[in-house]
């Protein structure tokens, strides 16, 4: 029951994101569900090796194919789906806290929760790198091929 109500607020959360970034209304049931797709593999992953680094890389490259893959049908920027898929990635709980207990100067409880949320953010941030390196090279790839 638990992760089911995780899995549904992850969806209202990228709802919620895909209607404040202004998407089209044929693409946002796309984008929220990117965020389900993010969400879920995030659970699994996390269950599997227990470790937010890699939970949270391999979630954003699944959610960057997943991203990049619905840019090319709709014709549209991969960001449109990118960002509401890794809306519920983004560590802003662990960002609070860690800023929290820095005011209050519980050291301890602050390098704690700081040492997640760079691993949260590094793991999303080198997903996508990992995902647009690569098609950013099959499509020069393509495009160099088609030219000779």
């Amino acid at each position: 029951m638990k992760y089911l109500i995780q899995i549904i607020t992850a969806y209202i959360g990228s709802l919620g994101f895909a209607l404040l970034f202004n998407i089209k209304k044929e693409r946002i049931l796309y984008a929220s569900i990117g965020g389900i797709i993010t969400w879920c593999i995030y659970l699994l992953s996390f269950y599997y090796w227990n470790d937010i680094f890699i939970s949270n890389m391999i979630a954003s490259i699944l959610g960057t194919a997943y991203s990049e893959l619905l840019a090319r049908i709709h014709k549209a920027p991969t960001t449109v789906f990118l960002l509401p898929s890794i809306v519920p990635l983004v560590p802003g709980g662990s960002l609070y806290y860690s800023m929290s207990y820095a005011v209050m100067g519980n050291k301890t409880k602050f390098d704690l929760y700081a040492l997640n949320t760079l691993k949260t953010s590094l793991g999303i941030a080198v997903g996508i790198i990992v995902v647009s390196v690569v098609v950013y090279h099959l499509t020069n790839y393509k495009c160099k091929r088609s030219k000779i």
